[in-house]
């Protein structure tokens, strides 16, 4: 964001060289770290058709709402701007109920658009069970989830599912636990550490799927005190401050987000350097 609240272009295209260069496999726009809720739809729409222009990257597009026909709406606009991956967090808020969830991911799979599932109950409210995930696994466009319930309980159901659809992909949602998630069928990370250590998070991405867990185990402990101080303060927060730090961007959110509060920032940056 530029001072006066609009959307800062110039440096999202530095943000997207930044991935490029560390070989990012993949982009989520719009997500939460991309400050969604302050985002409205024809700012989102101007986000999408940017990054298809800027980047050769694979984009998929934040499409989550706590309103099923809006979340459509962003479906279609996301389709319209040539990004045919869609992650969909649950309806926040409202707290739907199985029933009610399934009924929303299914209406979003009619569109064409390849749906992936984001669970995340520490922000929604709600939790999207297993047993409803295994129904909606029968829609073949809903070909993924985003879960960031970080139990050996919730990676084992979700293993069990993947047993049930081998193409149906898993991603973590939860950065300290991802090597263990991994261990389980896992095929990545969206991750939020990644905003500001890509190349680190992409090589220990490779270490998971070339099964070397011993390696990888090693390699996670040095990121998470990070993964910790990230979170300080509400997403995106603390990686504005550390990108502001490498002169990708200028520290600047929308309300209610607000920049890094003073106190944290150098425990934070003294953490990022020691990487």
């Amino acid at each position: 964001m530029l001072k006066n609240g609009d959307i800062d272009f110039a440096s999202f295209k530095n943000l997207l060289s930044f991935h490029a260069d560390a070989g990012t496999d993949g982009i989520v726009l719009v997500g939460t770290t991309g400050e969604s809720a302050t985002l409205n739809k024809k700012e989102r729409a101007e986000i999408f058709s940017f990054a298809n222009s800027n980047t050769n990257i694979p984009l998929m597009a934040g499409v989550g709402c706590s309103s099923t026909a809006e979340a459509i709406e962003l479906v279609e606009c996301s389709l319209k701007n040539g990004i045919k991956k869609c992650l969909a967090v649950t309806p926040y808020y409202n707290k739907p109920s199985q029933k009610g969830l399934e009924l929303h991911y299914t209406e979003l799979s009619k569109l064409g658009a390849e749906i992936i599932l984001y669970n995340v109950p520490g922000r929604t409210g709600v939790d999207l069970l297993p047993a409803t995930i295994e129904k909606l696994i029968e829609i073949k466009t809903i070909s993924g989830i985003k879960e960031a319930v970080n139990t050996e309980e919730r990676f084992l159901a979700l293993s069990k599912i993947k047993d049930k659809r081998q193409d149906f992909q898993l991603y973590s949602g939860d950065d300290p636990s991802y090597v263990e998630f991994m261990k389980f069928k896992g095929d990545g990370v969206i991750s939020v550490a990644a905003n500001v250590i890509p190349k680190e998070i992409k090589e220990l991405s490779n270490l998971c799927l070339a099964g070397n867990f011993v390696e990888a185990e090693k390699t996670i402990k040095n990121y998470q005190e990070i993964f910790k101080l990230l979170f300080t303060e509400s997403s995106p927060s603390p990686c504005k401050f550390i990108l502001e730090k490498l002169s990708l961007l200028e520290n600047n959110l929308r309300l209610p987000l607000h920049p890094l509060s003073e106190e944290y920032r150098e425990k934070i940056y003294e953490a990022f350097k020691n990487i």
